[in-house]
């Protein structure tokens, strides 16, 4: 019973130690870039949600608020255009070149965030 309890034990110590050895996203590129590409389509889906809205209260809103805000959503639609054409460079990158993409994204994604708030 000992014996088993002590093996039991080594095998889940191996196996533990396996899987902690397995390459980690911060030192693998291609991982990392993957994690960067996720991140950025959560922010561009998070500000396509905020401009739809954006839309929704100029198209319920009259006179002069309705003109600010329908001035603020066109302002916003160039710069979610340019944000879409940074996310696409950003998955389209070289696993050695994505951080200057990355650079462009979050840039792109705080000058619609700007525009929207």
């Amino acid at each position: 019973m000992l014996r088993t309890g002590v093996l039991c034990c080594a095998a889940a110590g191996v196996v533990a130690l396996a899987v902690g050895c397995t390459q980690t996203s911060a030192t693998n590129p291609a991982a990392r870039k993957d994690e960067a590409v996720k991140a950025a389509k959560v922010k561009l889906d998070e500000l396509e949600k905020k401009a739809a809205d954006l839309k929704d209260r100029a198209d319920k809103a009259a006179g002069e608020e309705k003109a600010r805000l329908e001035a603020k959503w066109k302002e916003t639609e160039g710069r979610r255009a340019e944000l879409a054409k940074r996310y696409d460079e950003l998955k389209a990158a070289a696993a050695d070149k994505w951080e200057a993409a990355q650079k462009e994204v979050d840039k792109a994604v705080d000058d619609l965030r700007k525009a929207i708030e």
